[in-house]
């Protein structure tokens, strides 16, 4: 590991990205229609019939069967090629990311050069799931109004474990980071709800932040929150009033109204949470310059 160099790496973690991203695929499909992740496995929408592993390969098996199924011959959405690649290409940029990070910049003499700074490595894979989560959280998230417990409570086990590489975050700041993060949104929403007198924060919203603060740390957890809160008010403002002028030129009830406006937090903090993880500190330190003066 000490010998490979880091253009072979990027190649590694676009592989492992396309992986992942045909596996998000099925997660993407499967979860909301209460469909076991596991059993049954691989198998066409249309004839039922069990796909064999060697069409199933990420981005390969869509171009190799030039778009259709090898059973029925009907067309595959170019969505999955399409997601594959672009979880691929995210999982290059957590490393990419991590050396920039880690180096300072990122030199030609780097690619034929070896990653020995465990930090980069704790960095890359924090990143590595960072990025790639977003994309299940937003796609389900958005249309159902559910994230994944794959993602969120995956994220806290995959963040416990990173913190054992030395250089990142350690397993105290990754323990403190879940249970504060996550139990403090918690509250957060509990007492939001018993003043506005309605759910306002869902379970997996605390869950998703509690993974975040497993990955990240407390401090970045938090900024997470403030910025994604900052990013779903811009957005869900302008947003819900659209919506709920629709919603009435359509004369629906006041509660499809304001249904109609109302937009899941997840997709923000899975946004917010990678750009944190890069460019919390300075950010902060920015705007601690920005209030004080200094």
């Amino acid at each position: 590991m000490q010998d490979i160099p880091l253009w072979y790496w990027l190649i590694v973690f676009f592989a492992l990205g396309a992986c992942v991203g045909s596996f998000y695929n099925v997660i993407v499909y499967r979860m909301p229609r209460g469909i076991s992740l596991i059993n049954p496995p691989s198998h066409c929408p249309l004839c039922k019939k069990h796909i064999p592993i060697r069409y199933n390969l990420p981005i390969v098996g869509w171009l190799w069967l030039r778009g259709k199924s090898a059973c029925c011959k009907q067309p595959i959405s170019v969505i999955y090629p399409i997601g594959e690649s672009l979880c691929g290409l995210l999982g290059a940029l957590s490393l990419f990311a991590a050396v920039a990070v880690g180096y300072g910049a990122v030199v030609p003499e780097l690619f034929s050069a070896p990653v020995t700074n465990p930090a980069v490595w704790a960095n890359a894979l924090a990143l590595f799931w960072l990025l790639l989560g977003a994309y299940p959280v937003c796609a389900v998230d958005c249309q159902y109004k559910l994230i994944p417990d794959s993602i969120s409570v995956g994220g806290i086990v995959a963040g416990l474990l990173i913190s054992f590489i030395p250089g990142g975050v350690t397993p105290l700041q990754s323990l403190i980071g879940a249970v504060a993060a996550g139990g403090g949104l918690y509250l957060l929403g509990l007492i939001a709800s018993k003043v506005l007198k309605k759910e306002a924060m869902g379970f997996g919203d605390v869950k998703l932040l509690a993974g975040y603060g497993a990955l990240m740390g407390l401090t970045g957890a938090v900024e997470t929150l403030v910025v994604a809160a900052i990013l779903g008010l811009l957005v869900m403002v302008p947003y819900g009033k659209i919506s709920a002028r629709k919603a009435e030129r359509a004369n629906a009830s006041a509660d499809d109204a304001q249904t109609a406006g109302q937009i899941p937090f997840g997709p923000f903090l899975a946004v917010a949470a990678p750009f944190m993880y890069l460019w919390g500190e300075p950010l902060f330190q920015m705007y601690l310059k920005f209030v004080l003066g200094e």
